[in-house]
Parts: structure tokens; C-alpha cells; sequence
């Protein structure tokens, strides 16, 4: 067992993250990516589906083998805004922890964008005097403004908007009407006209789909880049191709392909509303931010 090695996990709305890091390094040794959908249906039914807890429950059990096999010293499991509304969230997190022995912290939305936002600092060579982060996760979406050096966050605001939550609402025949609530009640002007470094897996996805990349690449992501414009032609274009298209083209996208469409519409829809002068990607976040700190501030505790 390595005191250095520490196992991160990142239980989001519509995926379930594992990130092995050497945190005297920060070499990564393992970082795994299951589609989960957590966050399927909850705004209707205001619960976890059993199917989406199951496959949970049996990502998190492969997820601590791993980080036994590797030798971490630690495990640490956040869960995000899925996770602060479901009614049965507590129940199921229950489970987790007398089956698996592995303690899930729900964390605020404040606490999602500090240990995003610091995860990308710590982890990014290359760094602005300023810097807009924009987090598209399954059930909220995070604008994240900070100063890199010393490390600082200015302002935040977390948007409860996200892929699943707007593949929900297509099929539900209510984007517009959400979009136009959402709008009215949370004011997103003070984050125009920066760069962005877009991360979180529907934005890595499409950044690979868009770079032409055959395979998933963390190389691709974090040395691709584009502007607005060139953005929103790539996702009106990809609108136009079935999903299992797509799925059988970018075939790193797995079940991803099931909601990246959404996903692309739930990013487009904020950027074009802060317009950036240009989007950069990045395979960093949460649970980088988690790993490096080594623990959980009670503050950022739901």
C-alpha cells in the first residue's frame, strides 16, 4: 500500500468516475469512466431508477478491486448534484457503505466548483492570469471564474442544467420553457468574454468527435481548441446523424452516444450565452481536485 496513492471517484448524474493518482507525482496510474445515468428521470420522479443504482453499485465495487489491486492508501468518493435531490439518495448510499465499506460525501455545488476548479489548476502547465471553467456534468452544469496564481476562486455559479437533464426535457417536450427559467434566474453575464477551458465527460467527448480523433485520447482533448463559431457547427452538424450513427463512428463514446447529443445542445446553449473567445479543453477536474487536496472540507459537505 502506497501512502502517495490515492483512488478518487466522482459519482455524477450521468457517469461514474474512478482516477488513480500518485499525488507526489501527479502521475496518473488508472482512470476509468463508466455511464451510470444516475441522474435518468430524477426531475420527474425525484428518485434514483433501480437500474441506474445497480449499475452505480456495481461500478463502485469494481472501482474499490481496482484501487486495492494498485495499493491505494485511500479512496475517496464524492457525489454531485444528482445525488443532493434524489429523495433516496441517503438509502442507497447506505447500501454502499455497509456492502462495500465505502463512504460516499455529497458535496454543494460551491464545493463542486472548488475541487473542479483547483483540480485543473493544479494539473494545467499553461495558465492564464484569468481563467473561465465551464463543468457540463448530467444534472448541473458549473462556470467557474478563477485566478490561477495564487490559487483563488472569484466567482461561481452552479446551473441546474446538464445532459441528462436536457435529454430528459427534449423528450419531454419542456427544453425551451427550462432553458427560459433557468435564464431568468440565474444571470451568467459576469462570465462573458473569457477563454474557456471546457471539461467533464460530455465536452471531452465532443472535443474528440470534433478533432477527428479515432480513439479517446487525453492528449487530443487537452491540446485541442476552437472558437465559437467553429463550435456550433460542429454540434449543429452532429444533430443531423442518428445517435447509434454516432455511436458506431466515435466508438470511445460507449453509452455516451445515448445522451451526447443533449449534452452538446446543454453546452452550446451556455456558451453561446457567455461568449468566449475561444474554447479549450481539458481532461482534468473533480476528482483530480479531490485526489491532490486528500480530503473532503466539511464546509463544501451536503
Amino acid at each position: 500500500m502506497s501512502k502517495d496513492l490515492i483512488g478518487s471517484i466522482d459519482i455524477g448524474s450521468n457517469s461514474t468516475l474512478l482516477l488513480v493518482l500518485n499525488t507526489k507525482t501527479k502521475e496518473v496510474v488508472e482512470e476509468v469512466s463508466t455511464i451510470t445515468a444516475l441522474g435518468r428521470g430524477l426531475d420527474k420522479n425525484g428518485v434514483f431508477q433501480d437500474k441506474s443504482m445497480e449499475d452505480t453499485f456495481r461500478a463502485l465495487s469494481e472501482y474499490k478491486d481496482k484501487c486495492k489491486s494498485l495499493g491505494c492508501e485511500k479512496i475517496i468518493v464524492t457525489a454531485t448534484e444528482a445525488s443532493r435531490v434524489a429523495k433516496n439518495a441517503q438509502e442507497f448510499f447506505s447500501r454502499v457503505k455497509r456492502e462495500l465499506g465505502l463512504e460516499i460525501q455529497i458535496i454543494s455545488g460551491e464545493g463542486e466548483a472548488y475541487y473542479t476548479a483547483f483540480g485543473i489548476n493544479e494539473m494545467m502547465k499553461s495558465k492564464s492570469k484569468i481563467q473561465l471553467i465551464l463543468d457540463v456534468g448530467g444534472a448541473s452544469s458549473e462556470l467557474i471564474l478563477i485566478k490561477p496564481k495564487p490559487f483563488e476562486i472569484l466567482k461561481t455559479v452552479s446551473l441546474p442544467i446538464g445532459s441528462v437533464r436536457v435529454d430528459d426535457w427534449i423528450k419531454d417536450g419542456e427544453l425551451k420553457k427550462n432553458l427560459d427559467a433557468i435564464f431568468e434566474k440565474y444571470n451568467v453575464e459576469d462570465y462573458s468574454g473569457y477563454d474557456v477551458i471546457g471539461v467533464a465527460g460530455t465536452l471531452t467527448s465532443l472535443a474528440l468527435m470534433f478533432s477527428g480523433a479515432n480513439e479517446f485520447s487525453n492528449d487530443a482533448i487537452n491540446n485541442f481548441s476552437l472558437a465559437l463559431a467553429d463550435f456550433n457547427e460542429s454540434v449543429d452538424r452532429i444533430q443531423l446523424v442518428d445517435a447509434k450513427a454516432l455511436g458506431k463512428q466515435f466508438s470511445f463514446l460507449g453509452k455516451r452516444s445515448k445522451t451526447i447529443q443533449s449534452g452538446a445542445i446543454c453546452s452550446q446553449t451556455i456558451l453561446n450565452k457567455i461568449n468566449p473567445r475561444e474554447i479549450k479543453f481539458s481532461t482534468y477536474g473533480l476528482r483530480y481536485g479531490t485526489a491532490i487536496s486528500g480530503a473532503i472540507d466539511e464546509t463544501y459537505l451536503v
